[in-house]
């Protein structure tokens, strides 16, 4: 099939030219390792730039091309109302990011059919020991997930959940329960699309979720309908998608750590790990 790339070269220009970078040495990935916390006593923001403007740039290039810095992204535009230097400092090194791949995008190469693949991951209470350990927002956790139809990334997403998760398993079926909302509504408009072009069938769907070791209840219990005084407390509406599941609407199967696509909305990689699910996301 044939294959052609989604890019905004322009867009990245103009964020590199605002932000003074133009001469400045490429970085290897889009944000360190630690998590981006408030940094309440650090020293204000003190660029000759616009912190906003730059986050406002940053997002919609995001959002329409460049999923490889979503997370780094949102990270930084949580602390737009008062940034510190130390976020200018995180979105200097987004930018450095783009110097190095500024003429890259998304590959899109279509598979032929229109299945749907949804890969979704979390990461538990990760700004744990970033945050103020009195903030309730210290142990919230992570989601993110890519939607792809026929292998193209449609929509994506990296977002901290909005109440706290108790455990893993917990994390990664909140996780799992908000990507299929979205999944289930892509399902319905392919459905329509198919419906209107005269495709007659439609490709089975899969939801791909990354099961560690220690949260392989998050796959049993999207698969078995069964509740347990331990579970309880998850609540009837992370259930909403278990009829699917079920009626065989949805298929929830383990995949391999390494091959997880949406491990780059959850979390700070090393630069090999980045650029191995980089490449299986992106294409490059």
């Amino acid at each position: 099939n044939d294959s052609f790339e989604l890019c905004q070269p322009g867009l990245t220009d103009r964020i590199i030219e605002v932000t003074g970078l133009r001469d400045s040495k490429p970085k290897a990935t889009p944000t360190v390792l630690r998590p981006l916390g408030s940094d309440l006593n650090g020293e204000p923001c003190h660029e000759n730039w616009s912190y906003s403007s730059v986050v406002g740039m940053l997002l919609y290039l995001s959002n329409n091309s460049r999923p490889d810095i979503a997370f780094a992204v949102h990270q930084c535009a949580r602390f737009t109302h008062n940034p510190k230097q130390s976020h200018a400092e995180a979105i200097k090194h987004i930018v450095r990011y783009l110097k190095g791949t500024r003429d890259k995008g998304m590959i899109m190469r279509p598979s032929g059919d229109i299945a749907v693949d949804c890969y979704v991951d979390a990461d538990f209470a990760g700004q744990w020991g970033v945050e103020d350990d009195q903030d309730p927002l210290c142990i919230k956790s992570r989601s993110g997930h890519v939607i792809k139809v026929g292998d193209c990334p449609l929509i994506w997403c990296s977002k901290l959940q909005t109440e706290v998760a108790l455990s893993t398993l917990e994390s990664e079926y909140i996780a799992l329960s908000n990507a299929t909302r979205d999944l289930l509504y892509i399902r319905e408009l392919v459905h329509e699309m198919a419906t209107m072009f005269g495709q007659k069938k439609i490709f089975e769907i899969r939801t791909h979720s990354t099961v560690f070791e220690d949260n392989n209840g998050a796959l049993i219990l999207a698969n078995v309908p069964r509740m347990t005084p331990r579970t309880k407390h998850i609540g009837v509406k992370y259930h909403h998608f278990r009829h699917h599941v079920q009626r065989g609407d949805l298929k929830i199967v383990k995949i391999d750590t390494t091959k997880q696509q949406a491990d780059i909305f959850t979390k700070g990689l090393d630069a090999k790990t980045f650029e191995t699910v980089r490449r299986l996301l992106l294409g490059w």
